[in-house]
């Protein structure tokens, strides 16, 4: 262990530091309180010793500060003192002391603590990785849940919590939230010509082209269908809205020619894009449809187009 040994006495300092490392641990010494204090956060100990009586600070006072700043960790902290009396035993422990050694500290007595000590502080290191270990996981089996396993974007289940929230922080701050829901044109005809994979790799790719122009860690793209994809684009006007969508088509052109396996059908995607200030006269559901609207008319108008739903006379415009 690395041991904090705080002692303002230059003879018990020497005696002390000897007996811990004998023992075969390593001595961070302080000869005050405050310095103790200092390398507290500086060294991370496994075990402190404070004296009680030191210039600067007290050992009660460097204790309960270790305690109030460091509220998510637990060091176990000994005092060393000369008084043995139980109102110095009970001030030890109120502030934030686990124990209480006499001195001239006997070598005994001090190896004691140090073995007992040593064993929780490997226990406490084992609970803290088993933490770790299971809050990953837990991570890992929460990400699984939301995420398509095919393409890594988000998936229904994501985005049906995620227009929700949106949609009442546009109510709250009164912000655009904009839509994009973009349809692979020509997909089932590319999964008919190469077969399964060369699509599950196509919409790999895609989605990757798609994350390439979203910029905010607020945008999320999500898998909607088997060739379908929504992307949530918050404080979003309609003309930035219609930039992303148009750069999204005009790459996807690009990715017919660049792309590492062989198409022989040509790929485009349809889009549609809805832009609204979210307020009580409609639901994210509903918004969703507009969008859904204008994507049948980019469909209807040829395909490899995007087109802008009208919120206010539910029609569509193309763009």
């Amino acid at each position: 262990m690395k041991v904090l040994l705080a002692e303002d006495s230059l003879t018990m300092m020497l005696t002390t530091s000897k007996i811990i490392k004998n023992s075969g641990h390593e001595v961070i010494p302080a000869r005050d309180g405050k310095e103790a204090l200092s390398l507290y956060f500086s060294e991370n100990p496994d075990l402190v010793l404070l004296d009680v009586e030191m210039p600067e600070l007290t050992g009660f006072e460097v204790a309960e500060k270790i305690r109030a700043d460091d509220i998510n960790k637990w060091i176990p902290i000994i005092f060393l003192t000369g008084f043995a009396d139980d109102e110095n035993l009970s001030k030890g422990i109120e502030s934030g002391g686990d124990d209480y050694l006499v001195k001239p500290v006997s070598q005994i007595v001090l190896n004691a603590k140090l073995n007992a000590m040593h064993r929780i502080s490997e226990m406490q290191n084992k609970l803290l990785d088993l933490s770790h270990e299971l809050s990953e996981t837990n991570n890992k089996l929460q990400n699984s849940v939301i995420t398509d396993p095919l393409t890594g974007a988000k998936n229904r289940l994501y985005l049906d919590e995620c227009m929700k929230n949106e949609w009442f922080r546009g109510m709250r701050f009164k912000s655009d939230l904009s839509l994009l829901i973009v349809d692979v044109d020509n997909f089932k005809t590319l999964n008919d010509t190469n077969g399964h994979q060369a699509g599950d790799t196509c919409l790999i790719d895609l989605v990757k082209l798609f994350g390439s122009h979203l910029h905010r860690s607020s945008d999320v793209l999500c898998r909607y269908g088997g060739d379908e994809f929504v992307i949530v684009l918050p404080n979003t006007s309609e003309a930035d809205a219609y930039e992303i969508g148009e750069k999204i088509r005009s790459s996807v052109l690009k990715y017919n020619t660049e792309s590492e396996i062989e198409i022989h059908v040509a790929i485009s995607v349809s889009i549609g894009c809805a832009t609204c200030v979210p307020d009580d006269s409609k639901t994210s559901d509903e918004f969703l449809t507009y969008a859904d609207k204008a994507l049948y008319k980019a469909k209807a108008n040829g395909r490899d187009c995007v087109v802008i739903a009208d919120m206010t006379t539910d029609k569509t415009k193309a763009a």
